[in-house]
């Protein structure tokens, strides 16, 4: 297989999990706000959901910083950066 097909379709992937990833990210992001609504009793806080969906935002973040690397590391194969 010819290099640069391969790192396209590296970068391909990588754009696709990075999109799919981030769209997660913002949606938990949402939801860990909408959670600790600032008018919201204390008392009434769900902080076992938004604990819950932080340690999955830490995590999806994680695979983004990952997914974005991989991201450069084929455009710079491809002579794109």
């Amino acid at each position: 297989m010819n290099e640069r097909i391969k790192f396209e379709g590296h970068l391909k992937v990588n754009e696709d999990r990075a999109r799919m990833i981030r769209l997660r990210i913002e949606g938990l992001r949402d939801s860990i706000r909408d959670i600790l609504d600032p008018l919201e009793d204390i008392a009434d806080l769900k902080l076992d959901v938004a604990y819950e969906q932080m340690v999955e935002l830490v995590g999806m973040w994680a695979e983004y910083k990952e997914s974005l690397s991989k991201i450069a590391a084929a455009k710079k194969a491809l002579g794109r950066l």
